[in-house]
């Protein structure tokens, strides 16, 4: 079989990244009731659609997919391709896939027995043990009616102030070169949420459906825009200041406590080396030595920190290298720590390009709480459901209290603190691509650090 151009596979990787991406953050999220897609070609349309139904489909909904521009074999083929098997989900009664212009125009146009009907599918599909119902609809149907784009709006009003009340969680889709910027313009205002270059994104031009239906004319819709547009703006002038503050003073603090304690460190080795001192001072100079060291190494994490974290990519890593570096390095550094791996190989997931580091501090991690000798650390790989990969790092001893606050808080306090940065870096890059960490004990006297990151279709 002929290889394919690298540029194919280039092309390819990066659609399998940010399709996973948008997956991952469908996941993650609590999602409102009523999202809408803006996309200006098929391929984005199809890559967000289909993201959207797989999160649907494997999060225990019964899933429904309206058609109008792409067949029900374009649908079925993305599903394929992200390790669906979209026949058999629609012999189980999983999928349902039907004509947009059916479902909508068959008898006429009907806003209420349209919401009628998506109320009686979500408590058919309650009853037949679904968690709800996910509803995906190609809105370019509406160029099949006569009708103008506003009572179709009022229809989304209508249906956007009915979904908190139903299990349903709807995704219309809006083609940017077929709807006009009018058109679009008030689509925003009926969805909380939107899609928008295949990433989720919160809508500031959204309107509740009370306000929406008491708007009025256009002149509060331009209004409402401009007043979101300047909003935003300070919004982001404050951010960027902040960040610029914070990364002056980041940058000082960082370079002279490494070259501060650089110095300080350098002076305490020449003093442990007089021999006129007693066992009780060289010990005691080995201490001041060792937390001079800590500190350098706190400065040179938080210099990896803004270099990494600040501007990375996220993309699909097979999980085996990034654990054969971390657990080599790891080992390089402490010779008598006994580092063990097992379980699942040849796994992709979605994954910060930093992943190897995270992985080398969350097992250093492991070794630096054994008091002994001779420290052991079990790193096993598993895959509990088809979109998620689990890494396990478990050691004896424990995690303190305030390690696990700081963590599950996202917050560090004068009285709840961690004792570095390597944690808050595993976690920031796991986070990164909507992966997450957590602590737990066993009986056994163990404890387990246990990332869990979204897997890539091979």
């Amino acid at each position: 079989m002929a290889e394919r151009p690298e540029s194919q596979l280039a092309a390819e990787t990066t659609r399998r990244a940010t399709d996973a991406g948008l997956r991952a953050e469908l996941g993650s999220q609590t999602l409102p009731r009523h999202l809408a897609l803006f996309y200006r070609s098929n391929e984005a349309q199809l890559a967000a659609s289909t993201a959207f139904l797989v999160e649907g489909l494997q999060s225990g909904n019964r899933c429904i997919y309206l058609l109008d521009v792409n067949t029900a074999a374009d649908i079925k083929a993305e599903l394929r391709r992200a390790n669906i098997d979209a026949e058999a989900r629609i012999d189980a009664g999983d999928l349902v896939i039907r004509d947009a212009e059916e479902v909508y125009l068959a008898s006429g146009f009907d806003p209420t027995k349209m919401i009628a009907t998506v109320e009686d599918e979500a408590n058919t599909s309650i009853a037949d043990g679904y968690d709800g119902l996910w509803l995906a609809g190609e809105n370019s149907w509406c160029f099949h009616t006569d009708l103008s784009f506003d009572p179709i709006l009022d229809f989304e009003a209508e249906f956007d102030a009915a979904c908190p009340d139903l299990p349903v969680t709807a995704l219309c889709q809006y083609d940017l070169d077929r709807f006009s910027e009018t058109s679009t313009a008030k689509a925003l205002r009926t969805h909380e949420q939107i899609i928008y270059q295949n990433q989720l994104c919160e809508n500031p031009f959204y309107i509740p459906p009370e306000e929406y239906r008491s708007a009025g004319g256009a002149d509060l819709n331009v209004q409402l825009m401009l007043e979101q547009a300047y909003s935003l703006t300070n919004a982001r002038r404050n951010v960027d200041e902040r960040e610029q503050r914070l990364g002056i003073v980041n940058r000082v603090l960082r370079h002279n406590i490494r070259n501060d304690l650089n110095l300080v460190k350098g002076v305490l080795e020449l003093v442990d080396e007089t021999e006129s001192l007693s066992a009780e001072s060289h010990q005691q100079l080995a201490i001041a030595i060792e937390h001079a060291e800590l500190v350098v190494e706190t400065a040179e994490k938080a210099r990896y920190i803004q270099q990494t974290t600040g501007n990375t990519s996220v993309e699909p890593q097979n999980l085996t290298p990034p654990l054969e570096r971390a657990i080599e390095a790891v080992t390089a550094e402490y010779s008598n720590a006994d580092v063990q791996f097992s379980g699942a190989n040849d796994v992709t997931v979605l994954a910060d390009e930093n992943l190897d580091v995270a992985l080398r501090e969350a097992i250093e991690n492991g070794i630096v709480h054994q008091e002994t000798d001779s420290p052991t650390v079990v790193v096993a790989v598993s895959t509990p459901s088809e979109d998620m990969a689990r890494i396990e790092i478990r050691n004896e001893g424990t995690i303190p209290d305030s390690e696990r606050y700081t963590l599950e808080k996202d917050e560090e306090t004068p009285l709840e603190h961690s004792s570095g940065l390597g944690l808050w870096l595993v976690k920031w890059i796991v986070e990164t691509a909507h992966g997450s960490i957590e602590f737990s004990d066993s009986t056994s006297g163990e404890v387990c650090l246990q990332i869990e990151l979204y897997r890539v279709p091979a």
